[in-house]
């Protein structure tokens, strides 16, 4: 027999309320992801899985509030059916009103010390311990008379009647809000927690004057609970998290940077566990005053500037500069750099007037990353070339490196091998003088790529190539020395992301099954596999896209041989479109120029082999006109320029083109 409920009927507890013999339970708290983002993508709502997942979260995946939230997306007049609106919407009050008698009422029947309890709760950021609680409500061990019965007109009248004379303390409050539903409790890691929607409607209960007491004595209690040594996880860090939650709560908001920039931002939370929307959601918090964007005009990830954005509220402009740059550097790596890209420019326009040539050349080149993955190809280089200069003028050598590194990407992405391959030299000659081992995996994994570029330049071209197991051993190395980087230093989960798709992707290029028994093929799979798990992991959505594309380039070579895709099994076929228009719906809605040319080449190669000649044009033309960035001959997208325009040649060979 299945049974569902709100509460557990007491015919199936035994004494001491567990469980009779035979009976299971399982807590349904939320949708799964997977499910909501497959639920918003049925009710027409556009956006990418990271999207989804960001408008979801705070409903803690709430069946009601999701069905809600995605019929405001569809309807909405500024952007219908855009996963976007749902940062200007919100259903929590709508949700109590149309479910009154699951949230308002069962509030309104707890007792006043029920009630400031679960209030105090909800000022949590997160999961609590017992310990905690008791210290902030200063009621451990404390009991008094519980009223007599059920009295009409008693406070507990309306909620579950009490025995008479016995006591009723912490503990028993605590278990009564657990079995109502309100409060849920963790018994293996000891833990107490709300649902978002009753922790931001029990939040809202708690008068001014008493919300400001208990952040104060919050702030009080976690800045008396010692650091961890060394963090070996985001579970590790709760206490520091819950100690700069409240000093914002409690208005103190420059002791609130300076708690961020000395034990959270960027370490470890950016680069040791590349917790991103955390770092946007824990910076944002110093923005009270406003949204960053509300310069822009209608849609700042169009860097259509129309004024200065909102300012953190800080009392020293360096520390404003500092949020700026931390917030930006946060958004660019979840799939944002539309948004990232004119916070840089903000800092760096600060920083040139103030003269702070070191943050400067930091900005510029923080700038020029974005400016790369949108196609921005002239400006990025103009960038990077300026933050080299600059910091050989202030005699900055790591920095300086780290200039040269990325010049040798961005030149390995326009088809300048030489010079990319000497940019990179020029790094590593200085991460090995002094020994910096990430910096010489970050070099390692960029050769991998200019290899696996070269090898599709030499392809095109109908040339040998000498040494076709040449990424393989680069992309390699880069896991080794990002395995080097964790036992030294602390893991950067990026390098593991970049390492295991480049390794992933050159087993991937070089596999065979007809020559190898598929063993480069079961490799690919492998590094692919833990690229994208790790890339989810940290929602790393700059990465996820081109992960994608091998993936779906993959289950490819392994169809059976036959003159197109369409004579393979059709589930497998599926799959790879499937994989492809994700990786595509993602550089859509991210802009991301060069990873969508690619993906656009490898649609219009599958259409072309299925025999939909049209759709294969379309393709080609959108991989054409994306790799051509600045234009040429000398800042495009090289390799994939010149694969869209044989690509297109050969199509147009085929047959009359048809005029749309």
């Amino acid at each position: 027999m299945l049974l569902t409920t709100r509460l557990r009927p007491r015919i199936l507890q035994a004494r001491g309320g567990d469980l009779l013999a035979g009976c299971r339970e399982v807590e349904l708290t939320q949708m799964g992801v997977a499910d909501a983002v497959a639920f918003f993508r049925a009710q027409g709502v556009r956006g990418a899985r990271a999207e989804i997942e960001a408008a979801c979260a705070p409903y803690g995946y709430h069946p009601l509030s999701l069905r809600l939230l995605a019929g405001l997306i569809a309807r909405d007049p500024r952007q219908p059916g855009d996963v976007r609106a749902a940062r200007r919407l919100d259903v929590s009050g709508d949700l109590v009103q149309r479910r009154h008698h699951v949230l308002e009422t069962a509030y309104a029947n707890l007792a006043p010390e029920q009630q400031k309890l679960l209030s105090t709760v909800a000022c949590f950021r997160g999961p609590v311990s017992y310990e905690a609680i008791a210290a902030i409500t200063a009621r451990r061990g404390e009991a008094r008379p519980r009223p007599e019965g059920n009295r009409k007109g008693s406070p507990y009248s309306k909620g579950r009647p009490y025995s008479k004379g016995r006591p009723h303390g912490l503990d028993d409050d605590l278990r009564d809000l657990v079995d109502r539903g309100l409060l849920h409790h963790d018994r293996e890691a000891g833990r107490y927690d709300l649902h978002p929607i009753v922790r931001r409607y029990a939040y809202d209960r708690l008068g001014g004057a008493a919300r400001a007491d208990a952040h104060g004595r919050l702030r009080d209690y976690f800045a008396a609970v010692p650091p961890p040594a060394r963090a070996g996880s985001l579970d590790d860090l709760a206490p520091v998290i819950e100690l700069y939650h409240h000093t914002v709560r409690a208005g103190q908001y420059d002791e609130a940077r300076t708690l961020m920039h000395a034990r959270l931002v960027p370490v470890p939370l950016y680069f040791q566990f590349g917790a991103y929307q955390l770092c946007i959601e824990l910076l944002r918090a110093l923005f009270p005053d406003g949204d960053p964007f509300t310069g822009f005009a209608q849609h700042p990830e169009r860097s259509e500037r129309t004024g200065q954005g909102t300012l953190p509220r800080l009392k020293d402009e360096s520390a404003q500069a500092w949020t700026l740059n931390e917030l930006a550097n946060s958004y660019s790596l979840s799939g944002q750099p539309r948004r990232a890209a004119p916070l840089f420019e903000r800092n760096a326009e600060y920083d040139e007037k103030h003269g702070r040539k070191l943050h400067l050349a930091i900005g510029l080149g923080n700038l020029a990353a974005q400016q790369m993955i949108i196609g921005a190809l002239r400006a990025a280089e103009d960038n990077l070339h300026r933050r080299i200069a600059l910091c050989r003028e202030i005699e900055d050598e790591s920095r300086e490196a780290v200039g040269h590194q990325e010049l040798g990407r961005l030149l390995a992405y326009r088809g300048a091998w030489a010079d990319a391959e000497e940019e990179l030299a020029a790094s590593s000659q200085h991460w090995e003088r002094i020994n910096d081992v990430q910096g010489l995996c970050i070099d390692k994994a960029y050769r991998a790529q200019r290899a696996l570029l070269l090898a599709r330049h030499a392809a095109l071209r109908g040339a040998p190539i000498s040494n076709t197991q040449y990424p393989i051993p680069l992309a390699r190395r880069a896991l080794e020395l990002a395995d080097e980087t964790a036992h030294t230093h602390y893991r950067h989960e990026r390098d593991y992301v970049r390492a295991h798709w480049l390794l992933g992707a050159a087993h991937r290029a070089e596999g065979d099954p007809s020559t190898d028994s598929g063993q480069g093929l079961d490799a690919a799979e492998r590094h692919l596999s833990e690229a994208l798990t790790r890339c989810r992991g940290i929602n790393a959505v700059d990465a996820e896209a081109d992960i994608l594309l091998d993936l779906a380039q993959l289950r490819l070579a392994t169809l059976p041989p036959g003159p197109a895709p369409a004579s393979g099994s059709g589930e497998k076929l599926e799959e790879i479109l499937r994989l492809a228009e994700e990786a595509l719906r993602i550089t859509e809605r991210s802009g991301y120029v060069l990873q969508g040319a690619d993906v656009h080449l490898f649609l219009a190669k599958i259409e072309s082999e299925r025999g939909d000649r049209e759709a294969a044009l379309w393709h080609a033309r959108q991989a054409r006109e994306l790799a051509t960035c600045d234009g040429p001959p000398d800042y495009t997208y090289k390799v994939a320029y010149e694969e869209a325009g044989a690509l297109l040649e050969r199509l147009k060979a085929t047959g009359p083109e048809t005029r749309h």
